[in-house]
């Protein structure tokens, strides 16, 4: 019975010690690059979301699923609003891309994108659909709101205001 005890009692201090090691590994693996290593260590969070970030075509998508399960598109509806969503999010891509430090002028030339798009969904959706989508993006703009009054950055792949306008 000592025997059994002893072991168990080994495995589990081997196992916490393990999990120690590598928790305290990872907060430091930048220890030892100087003042370098350190500006890596600040900007790596910066850079992770960067690479992460979706691509155009996947926000389009993303936000065309949203659309055809919160406003029960048709088919024809669908292929409409996909071709829709992915010209808007390539021109918003663009403009951020072109006006990169221009915060006034992107937003005019993205507040143009946007009227066009709102003006072409119109024609696409029926009157119930519109209303709901009025609906949907006044809340996704409450929770954004909310959120980021709470201090909290939308998750990877969540969709936002700029997404839904």
């Amino acid at each position: 019975m000592k025997k059994v005890v002893f072991i168990f009692a080994f495995i589990a201090g081997v196992s916490v010690s393990g999990i120690a090691q590598q928790n305290g590994n990872n907060g430091n693996k930048d220890q030892h690059k100087g003042v370098k290593g350190q500006q890596n260590a600040s900007t790596q969070g910066k850079q992770s979301s960067a690479e992460h970030k979706m691509t155009p075509e996947q926000k389009a998508a993303k936000l065309t699923q949203y659309m055809t399960t919160n406003l029960n598109l048709t088919t024809d509806q669908q292929t409409k609003v996909s071709a829709l969503n992915i010209s808007k999010a390539k021109q918003l891509d663009s403009i951020r891309t072109t006006y990169k430090g221009d915060m006034e002028a992107a937003k005019a030339a993205a507040k143009t994108v946007k009227v066009d798009y709102n003006n072409s969904l119109n024609t696409i959706l029926t009157s119930d659909q519109k209303t709901k989508w009025e609906a949907l993006k006044k809340q996704k703009k409450e929770e954004f709101q909310k959120n980021k009054a709470a201090g909290t950055a939308p998750k990877e792949g969540d969709l936002t205001p700029e997404d839904v306008e």
